[in-house]
């Protein structure tokens, strides 16, 4: 996809419909193409150009939005970073990935520049950027086989590394959500996704491409995602179950109107069997969604169909069917191939999936064998052709729609001086799916806090236990493996 030239047609089309609407304030289709085409040609003055990569530390705003579309118009390509990563994680991220520019708010971001060779900027007056007195077109990509964006993810094998995904793979999702039906004209969408997700990055494909109004939300607040549906009339939304857990358990939904809404698309985890039934209950009007990927496979790759059976949808385990343009098979340990209604280990193939982790070739011939990505998720294939989730092979921990890997965490405590031992499990949470848990055995006395201080300093705030217990021994195999089954 040239998403710029996509920008440039839509915002062409509905000049004067509200694009994006934050905090109050709108920001129409004409001036978010000025204000594009001014971050566009101040950036390209400080040379950026294909190859060249832009990084991006910021909450949720439209400035986000803007730098995402003005570097895609000069076919270069975007490192969106999670606003939650603590300094050293984002240090080595910006290190790995060769950074030119770094776009962040915060004034302590201009040290950074002093770790990272690679950086000939960091911009943390965006306005002055805005300011920009050039409106001049942008090019577009070149080939849509150019690095479009490199999203750094725990992925598939649970330690931080950047999924390369080029021009072309940015058709994907809107192409799946066409094939099912699911590509309507609606008017108005709401995020709360972070935008340094593939799934922020999702919304601003789908709202460029389809001229919906995009209601951009900083973080998840249920009571102000609730009156901001009533109050622009939005259509669609996509939401993890944790999400949608937290919205039912909200005062606030008594007390809005959300008669505009017709979707909502539920990813990143299986939520609790009834969830989607009990949402589409208290609210016939609104059909609930499931679908399913991989930020290494462009996701959605999976989808309920528009039509699909009551029984199909609200079946445990169930992602929906995967698009034809993709191949997927189930096999067991030993790599065989499994017969439809036998769980195994997910396997897809095609154009979708990623050009491999950037850097990382001996991580991306762990993942990608023979054409196949290996996700490390199991499930299996109905005679119908649905795909049903089974759990994980891996030891991950999924909160909140998040990955969290439990070796990266145990390693950060295990770092702690006062810690002799550590084992990190996920426990069920009927709002976030599963939150993190930490059993210690510790060298010394040390307090809760402690671990949570130490935790937050090095870690993502979702990859922080919520959880701490205090154990003299660990339970093990005999061959000295610690089992986890009994610490949950």
């Amino acid at each position: 996809m040239d998403v710029y030239k996509t920008f440039l047609k839509t915002a062409s089309k509905y000049k004067d419909k509200p694009a994006l609407v934050f905090e109050g304030g709108v920001i129409t289709f004409i001036d978010a193409l000025r204000y594009v085409n001014r971050i566009g040609n101040a950036l390209k003055e400080l040379g950026l150009k294909k190859e060249k990569k832009l990084a991006i530390y910021l909450p949720n705003c439209p400035e986000y939005v803007f730098f995402y579309l003005a570097t895609f118009g000069l076919g270069a390509t975007v490192v969106p970073l999670d606003i939650t990563a603590p300094r050293e994680e984002l240090i080595n991220i910006l290190k790995h990935v060769e950074a030119s520019i770094l776009i962040a708010r915060a004034n302590e971001a201009l040290e950074i520049k002093n770790y990272v060779p690679s950086l000939k900027a960091v911009i943390t007056n965006v306005d002055e950027i805005i300011k920009s007195d050039s409106e001049k077109t942008l090019p577009g990509r070149e080939s849509e086989e150019d690095i479009a964006v490199i999203i750094y993810t725990s992925g598939t094998t649970g330690r931080q590394k950047g999924v390369v995904l080029t021009y072309r793979h940015l058709d994907s999702p809107i192409m799946t959500l066409d094939y099912f039906g699911y590509l309507d004209k609606f008017n108005s969408m709401l995020c709360t996704v972070p935008f340094s997700h593939e799934g922020g990055l999702v919304y601003i494909l789908f709202h460029i491409s389809n001229g919906s109004t995009l209601v951009i939300n900083k973080r998840f607040i249920p009571a102000k995602f609730l009156r901001d549906i009533e109050s622009y009339n939005v259509e669609l939304t996509f939401v993890p179950p944790a999400m949608l857990e937290a919205l039912l358990r909200s005062s606030e939904i008594d007390k809005v109107s959300l008669k505009s809404l017709k979707y909502i698309i539920f990813f990143g985890a299986p939520g609790r069997p009834t969830l989607l039934k009990e949402f589409e209950e208290r609210f016939p009007h609104i059909r609930g969604v499931t679908g399913w990927g991989l930020t290494e496979s462009s996701a959605p790759n999976v989808i309920v169909p528009i039509d699909a059976p009551l029984e199909k949808r609200f079946k445990k385990g169930i992602l929906g069917k995967p698009v034809p343009w993709i191949g997927i098979k189930i096999i067991d340990n030993k790599g065989n191939p499994l017969p439809n209604g036998q769980i195994g280990e997910i396997l897809l193939k095609g154009w979708v999936i990623m050009k491999g982790y950037y850097n990382e070739p001996g991580l991306t011939k762990e993942v990608l064998r023979d054409g196949w990505l290996y996700t490390g998720d199991l499930g299996y294939l109905d005679e119908d052709g649905y795909l049903y989730i089974a759990g994980r092979k891996k030891d991950v921990i999924i909160t909140g729609g998040l990955n969290v890997y439990a070796n990266e965490v145990e390693f950060v405590i295990s770092s702690h001086p006062k810690v002799a031992e550590v084992a990190v499990v996920g426990v069920p949470d009927s709002l976030r799916g599963e939150v993190v848990k930490a059993v210690i055995v510790p060298k010394e006395n040390i307090k809760r806090e402690e671990i949570i201080s130490y935790c937050r300093k090095r870690l993502a705030g979702y990859k922080v236990p919520r959880i701490i217990e205090f154990r003299e021994n660990l339970p093990k195999t005999a061959s000295g493996k610690i089992k986890k089954a009994g610490l949950v």
